[in-house]
């Protein structure tokens, strides 16, 4: 067999289609030739006009048959030679390919159920660290891997469609090579099928393909990853909102120390002297800092300490929501993903072990016309 790739055959089978389109062509406008110079002839026959131009018409009509004959035989050169490449080098690299695929999403099939079962029996709980969402390294992490599975589904759909489109290309092409007529059966026209009519073993093994896939359909796969991305986009809206939470406390912790240590000041009061005292020990209010606030000085500062602990409790609410998200986003997106990839690599192979490889050379009772 030869050596030559996929890619590289379908690359000869276009340059002999367009030649042998070429050549039928010609041969058709030949043929028409030669039918304006049959109704010259008689023409010049029934009018009885001199022989001289009546022989020149019939040479005419000699030498155009001559090329006639020509042209013929060089579209059933042509032809036979596509059907060689066609049987004997296409044919054995497309059984390669669909065997291959076959192979490739038997793995698949087990890695995906793995994958499934795996998250599915998990018990672990994710949670999202303090220490990485003050670093913002969480929400970095979040955002590129909602981008990283949004760019897995884009690959994934137009993977499983330009192995439709090629299948449904190629399939296309060697139908129209076949001459259908439409056949009547008792329970009327029956569905069209090459083996019926006898086609090389490549057109049954191209169009059991075509149908076998183009019914197996990624949509459900391309669902779970969208709504997992989605999970992902509100995770990290939701870290977004305790970092705004984060700096408002920030803020207004050091607001507040800022106005405890004024009001310190103001009243001349020594904080260490403070400490000291008994009245110290009574005093639960401090400042992020530790800085404790009298009892005198908390009246004044209760506004802002309230609002300090309205914002400190947003935050731990945001927190625990992005907590709860993660935990139950993370492991429910990835099985719904995992279960949609491992169905429709369960369709995909079920649909390519469909597909026959027919023995023999074949095709001899079918009817084979040229693709235009």
């Amino acid at each position: 067999m030869n050596t030559a790739n996929l890619s590289s055959i379908l690359e000869q089978l276009s340059i002999w289609e367009k030649k042998l389109y070429k050549e039928v062509k010609d041969e058709e406008r030949l043929r028409g030739i030669y039918a304006k110079e049959q109704k010259k002839l008689k023409k010049l026959d029934d009018r009885g006009v001199e022989s001289g131009k009546i022989d020149a018409t019939y040479n005419s009509i000699k030498k155009l048959l001559l090329k006639i004959k020509v042209a013929v035989s060089t579209v059933d050169a042509i032809s036979k030679r596509i059907n060689k490449l066609r049987d004997e080098e296409l044919r054995p690299r497309l059984n390669e390919l669909i065997l291959s695929l076959t192979g490739m999403w038997t793995f698949m099939v087990d890695c995906h159920r793995k994958q499934f079962l795996a998250m599915l029996e998990g018990k672990t709980q994710l949670q999202i660290a303090q220490a990485a969402i003050e670093r913002n390294s969480s929400v970095m992490a979040v955002r590129k891997l909602e981008t990283d599975i949004l760019n897995w589904a884009t690959a994934f759909t137009y993977w499983i469609s330009t192995q439709k489109s090629f299948v449904k290309f190629l399939n296309g092409c060697l139908m129209k090579c076949l001459l259908k007529e439409p056949e009547e059966t008792p329970d009327g026209i029956a569905p069209f099928s090459p083996t019926r009519l006898g086609a090389p073993p490549i057109f049954i093994t191209c169009n059991d393909w075509y149908n076998a896939i183009e019914n197996v359909s990624g949509a459900g796969v391309s669902k779970a990853m969208h709504e997992f991305a989605s999970m992902l986009n509100q995770l990290g809206k939701k870290l977004d909102e305790e970092k705004r939470q984060r700096l408002k406390v920030e803020y207004l912790a050091k607001d507040l120390e800022k106005r405890v240590k004024t009001l310190y000041e103001e009243s001349r009061m020594n904080w260490e002297q403070y400490v000291l005292s008994n009245n110290a020990a009574a005093a639960e209010v401090t400042t992020e800092s530790g800085i404790l606030i009298p009892d005198g000085l908390h009246v004044d500062l209760k506004p802002m300490k309230n609002r300090l602990d309205d914002e400190r409790a947003r935050r731990t609410e945001a927190i625990m929501q992005a907590n709860d998200i993660a935990s139950q986003g993370f492991r429910a997106g990835l099985v719904r993903v995992f279960e949609a990839l491992d169905g429709f690599s369960g369709e995909m192979l079920k649909a390519l072990e469909q597909v026959r490889f027919p023995k023999g050379e074949g095709g001899t009772d079918a009817q084979l016309v040229v693709c235009r």
